[in-house]
Formats: C-alpha cells, structure tokens, sequence
C-alpha cells in the first residue's frame, strides 16, 4: 500500500478540534543542550504551529513530551523548554513537575478551553523508556491514569514516532486519535518521496552519525528509493578512506584512534554493491595555520570540511536532481572556514526540491539562507531518512488502530 494511502486513512487533527474537550498532544521538542542552555529550539517553533490550532479552537490542551534519556547529560526537566514554548505561542503556558502524580491531574482537571499545560518529562517514567506493542503500552500506569481525564489523542511527534513508547502508540489504543499538523506535514513529505521511487532523487548525507547514516544509505539504495549518494562529513571520510584505502601511516593512526575501522569495512561492502549510485569527496580540507584543501592521497588527519573540487563535483550533482535531501553537514560548520562545503552545497540544493534533516543541517541552512526556500523541513532530522529507508513508525500502526477503532 502507498503511504498517500495509509495517510489517508489516518484521522486529521480538524477532527479532534472540539472546545472545551481535553487532548493530549504529544510533540517532540527533544533538543540540543550546552551547559544548560538549549543552542536550537527549531523544534520548539515547529509545534507551536500545532499548539497554537489547538488552543485557537478553545481546546484544553495538555503537552506530553520528552527531553534526553535517564543517564544522558541532556536528561533534564521541560521546565528548561517553557520559555521557549511561551515566546513562540505567545501565550503563558502551566507547567507541572509531574507527570502521573495527583497534582498533574489535578491540575488537568482544572484547564480552562483556550488554556495549556506542560507536564514534566515522560522519561521520567521508567515505564516510558521501555518499547513495547501498543496494546500492552495501552496498560501502562501512564496511559491508565491519564487517558480517562482526556477525550482526544493527538500525534505530532515525528522524531519519536518510530518508538513504540507508551506515549506514542499507547493512547491511540484507548481514545480517539488524531495526527497532528505538524506529523501530516511529515508524512506527505515522505509520501512524495516514496511516489518518484527513486528517480531523481538525491541524498546529501554527512554529519558524524556514522553507523545510523551507513543504514539509512545502504536500505535506501536497496529499495530504490534514491538514485544517487552524496558523502561528506565523517560518513564521507569513512566512504572515501574504504574507496582509496589507507594511504599512509599517519592517517592509520588517526583511524584506528577514532574507532573508524569497523565503519569503513562496512562502507566499503556497500560500495562493493553500489558503488555507481555513490559519490565520495576527491579532495578535503584541514586546518594548518587556516583552512588548505588537499587531495585523500595527501591526508594525515581527520577532514574538517570536504574540498573545493569535490564542491564543485556535488553542485553538478544536486543541479541534475529534482529532489535534494540533505541530511548532515558536509564538515565542521561551528568554524566559519569549515563551514563552505555544507553551506554552497545547501544553496545549490535550494534551487531544487530541497528537503532538510537534522539539527545541524537545519542551523546551516539558516546560515545560508535557504531555510524559506525549502520544500520541506523535517523535525525528525535522521528519523527522516531512516524512515524512507524503510524504518517502521509504530505511530502510524497505532494512530490506524485508533482510526479504525474510534472513528469508522
């Protein structure tokens, strides 16, 4: 079945846009923290969209959300996220330290139509970091103490919609659901993806996600479903080194150092099968004493950026595409010299059907001023090419459940 299908099959968020009523929406504002400080809130400002149609119904909206995994370093409360929340909706919002807890429901019970309320982090819930089918996430004590002081579900989560999580794809087992504006985006975006299978599409993909960006790479060649790769970043260091092999001892070091042997036998087998559909960087750029390109026979380190000649190699590529996902910088964008492969490649791409992925694309692309021009920014960053590379997204198993079980 064509996902355009199963979309339409799903129940949209008009529905569930009845005053007074209480939703649940759950969105994903899980952000990049640095010593405390969220550094890009793109997430945030994306689901106030969402939000904001809720409360503009007179909805009683109540948030569910998630920030970090218990053990991380960006494992905190939502509290952090309020401000940002208010600024963007322009509105105050009710935050509580609670999840679960009497005062949570509490004040659930108390919401006004036209009124918001955050809860604390889901995650703080052990029960939510546990994946599962959703209908024995359906029992879980969240699900259980909060869905009968509800009436609607709403999905908006892209991000987190391939987890089988209890605040994912447990309420749409238990009330009426609905996806929310900001996941329908997601998923007609995807749908028109999958409809060119293939053809002429193209994927520009780097960053220093290297095991999760050589998945998405070999699936979505093997299903078809992109007609040329493009590398740069680590993912490109790793793809060219597995091509020309290591040169010398200086950069054998650096590899083995950097832990990249295991990823470089892996590219090199998925070059050994498509290796016509994917483009390695002929020359990179390293820092000495300033940003000098050299060719991958001349490297000794770690690239920071791709080089000039490869720059002009993808430009080619992109100008021949119809759609551009770009998912990954193409180097070090936090250094401005570092920063040229992913922000020309970006503005190339812009005079394509350019669609985005991922934190750092989504700051460069800011940077260079295609953000306007974007077919489509997805708030799902890797989730979005893991998705077409054949990922299943739990969510849309549940949301149809729901859809079949409440609304037919």
């Amino acid at each position: 079945m064509l996902l355009s299908d199963i979309i339409n099959q799903l129940v949209t968020m008009d529905k569930c846009l009845k005053k007074d009523k209480v939703a649940f929406i759950r969105i994903d504002i899980n952000s990049p923290i640095v010593n405390g400080k969220i550094i890009d809130d793109f997430r945030i400002r994306a689901h106030t969209v969402t939000l904001r149609l809720a409360l503009d119904a007179g909805l009683k909206v109540v948030v569910l959300a998630h920030q970090g995994r218990p053990g991380q370093d960006d494992f905190t409360s939502l509290e952090l996220h309020k401000p940002l929340l208010e600024k963007y909706l322009e509105r105050p919002i009710k935050f509580v330290d609670d999840v679960i807890g009497p005062e949570a429901r509490k004040q659930i019970k108390e919401l006004k139509g036209g009124e918001i309320l955050l809860l604390e982090n889901v995650r703080m819930l052990s029960e939510e970091v546990i994946e599962k089918v959703p209908e024995a996430q359906a029992e879980t004590m969240l699900v259980r103490k909060l869905a009968p002081l509800g009436d609607y579900f709403i999905f908006d989560g892209f991000a987190v919609a391939h987890r089988s999580q209890p605040s994912v794809v447990g309420f749409p087992i238990v009330m009426p659901s609905c996806m929310g504006y900001v996941f329908e985006k997601e998923l007609r975006a995807l749908a028109t993806v999958f409809e060119k299978r293939g053809k002429g599409v193209t994927l520009i993909a780097g960053g220093a996600k290297i095991p999760d960006t050589l998945k998405a790479i070999e699936q979505l060649l093997k299903n078809g479903l992109v007609e040329t790769v493009a590398v740069g970043g680590l993912v490109g260091f790793v793809f060219a080194v597995a091509k020309y092999g290591v040169v010398n001892n200086l950069l054998r070091q650096e590899i083995e150092k950097g832990g990249f042997l295991p990823y470089i036998d892996k590219a090199r087998y998925i070059l050994d099968k498509y290796g016509s559909q994917i483009h390695t960087p002929i020359d990179f750029a390293i820092n000495r004493n300033g940003r000098i390109d050299i060719d991958i026979y001349s490297l000794t380190q770690v690239p920071l950026d791709i080089g000039r000649s490869t720059i002009i190699q993808f430009k080619e590529i992109i100008r021949q595409s119809d759609i551009v996902i770009f998912s990954g910088p193409m180097g070090y964008i936090e250094d401005e010299k570092f920063a040229m492969g992913t922000i020309e490649l970006l503005r190339a791409g812009a005079d394509r059907n350019l669609i985005l992925g991922g934190g750092h694309t989504i700051f460069a692309a800011e940077k260079a001023g295609v953000i306007s021009k974007a077919f489509h920014v997805s708030t799902g960053g890797r989730a979005f090419i893991q998705t077409i590379g054949g990922e299943e997204m739990p969510a849309v198993k549940a949301l149809l459940i729901s859809a079949k079980k409440f609304w037919a």
